[in-house]
């Protein structure tokens, strides 16, 4: 049986546990769908540390960055264990968790056609002024995948 499968970017917010609940309603009695949460990061750096006192510096804030990328690890975990509490069998829930190479737009739209994705699932977060000069993320993905369902969820 082919799955329908369903990509969530997913970056720790309260409209993100909204697009969540909405896939919860749409899916969880669905048992050929299986979904995938997605987080992209920030890399960081890979800069060479020596032993002087402004490299010693910058080691405790690389530090700091790469126990960042862990508690979002965790917490992408955690999330999906929420689906899985929620009533998602564990086969139909999984995490990815990826550098950011591009933008978040085309990483997102990388990643539906890479992993043949046939729905994205994305929140739309109201009142930012930046919307002003730059397209939201949300209208790119539209944009990117033409071929897939795209649900977005305010």
């Amino acid at each position: 049986m082919a799955m329908f499968k369903v990509l969530v970017p997913y970056n720790f917010t309260a409209s993100d546990q909204k697009a969540l609940d909405f896939v919860c309603s749409l899916l969880l009695e669905r048992r050929d769908s299986v979904v995938t949460l997605f987080h992209l990061h920030q890399p960081v750096p890979g800069i060479p540390i020596g032993k002087d006192t402004v490299m010693e510096r910058m080691r405790a804030n690389i530090n700091y960055l790469n126990q960042r990328i862990q508690e979002q690890e965790a917490e992408l975990r955690k999330a999906c264990l929420g689906l899985i509490a929620k009533g998602f069998a564990e086969t139909r829930v999984s995490a990815v968790f990826e550098p950011k190479r591009k933008d978040v737009a085309a990483d997102i739209v990388d990643k539906a056609h890479s992993g043949n994705f046939q729905m994205v699932v994305l929140n739309r977060k109201p009142g930012r002024a930046a919307r002003f000069f730059t397209a939201p993320v949300h209208t790119k993905v539209v944009a990117g995948v033409a071929d897939k369902t795209v649900c977005i969820v305010t």
